[in-house]
């Protein structure tokens, strides 16, 4: 109701992507553990239509990482904070830092994705087969 307070330019000219019309788990993800995430996740993003056709390959890659960040965080749970390294003294644990960087893809794509709680704040999708507009304030000069 208060119209652009921060004067943002608004593109009226947006892309509108097809949506994607089948959440079935794409052949691409191998990986059980990646499977079972989009299985989890696939059809309420895909029937809100927050993701679409062209997402598709983001929805995937989040689930990729989602498995090697389960995998790397129980491989760094079966050792200690510090090991040993080559040369016999004490080392933070590598596994942990792998998990680091690999929980940071993965929120990473899951904030482009809308899925965080302050990315889903921004997002505004109506819902597949949705004729209506967004916003009734669409159109309006």
């Amino acid at each position: 109701m208060r119209g652009n307070p921060g004067k943002r330019r608004i593109n009226r000219n947006e892309p509108q992507p097809a949506p994607l019309l089948t959440a079935a788990c794409p052949r691409e993800l191998v990986d059980p553990v990646a499977r079972a995430e989009w299985d989890r996740i696939a059809p309420g993003l895909i029937a809100s239509g927050q993701v679409t056709s062209v997402d598709r390959a983001m929805l995937i890659g989040y689930c990729h990482k989602w498995a090697q960040w389960q995998a790397i965080e129980t491989a760094a749970a079966v050792h200690s904070f510090i090991v040993k390294g080559p040369d016999g003294r004490p080392i933070p644990n590598p596994a942990i830092n792998l998990a680091f960087k690999a929980y940071n893809l993965l929120l990473r794509s899951a904030a482009e994705l809308g899925m965080t709680p302050s990315a889903r704040s921004r997002v505004v999708a109506a819902p597949v087969g949705s004729t209506s507009p967004v916003s009734k304030w669409i159109g309006l000069k």
